[in-house]
């Protein structure tokens, strides 16, 4: 991170367009990386300490604060192993999605919106950027 901070300083950085829009990307991504892993770090420790006060008595709300915070740190690394396998440089780039409905009419138009929605809906959820490029309605 220091290395790429340097590299901003340096005064013929901001005159490549690509080099400064690639070292902006990666310090985004290494900060995000970074609130990540202090999120999970802080949960941990918080599921440590709720299990140190356990052990010397059995408390009912501290067991289940516990219990919540390690649903929260399951999702957490369930995110992170998710990322983990989309982290070669390919994932990196954009897809185009086409959903057509061929046959069936409107019940087929109707599911081809719905599956619009949802796919569109997950991918505003995990921060992805989404254009509709065409689309076309039916009869």
């Amino acid at each position: 991170m220091e290395d790429l901070n340097q590299s901003i300083s340096q005064p013929t950085f901001w005159q490549n367009s690509v080099i400064y829009y690639q070292t902006l990307q990666e310090i985004e991504f290494l900060n995000a990386k970074k609130k990540q892993y202090q999120r999970s770090h802080f949960i941990l420790e918080d599921i440590k300490a709720a299990l140190e006060l356990l052990e010397l008595s059995a408390d009912e709300e501290l067991l289940q604060e516990a219990q919540t915070n390690l649903t929260q740190l399951q999702q957490e690394l369930e995110i992170v192993e998710i990322q983990q396998l989309l982290s070669s440089p390919c994932d990196q780039k954009g897809a185009f999605l086409a959903i057509t409905a061929e046959v069936g009419g409107i019940d087929s138009q109707d599911w081809g919106g719905m599956l619009l929605r949802l796919y569109h809906r997950w991918a505003v959820n995990h921060n992805h950027k989404v254009y509709l490029v065409q689309e076309s309605e039916g009869d």
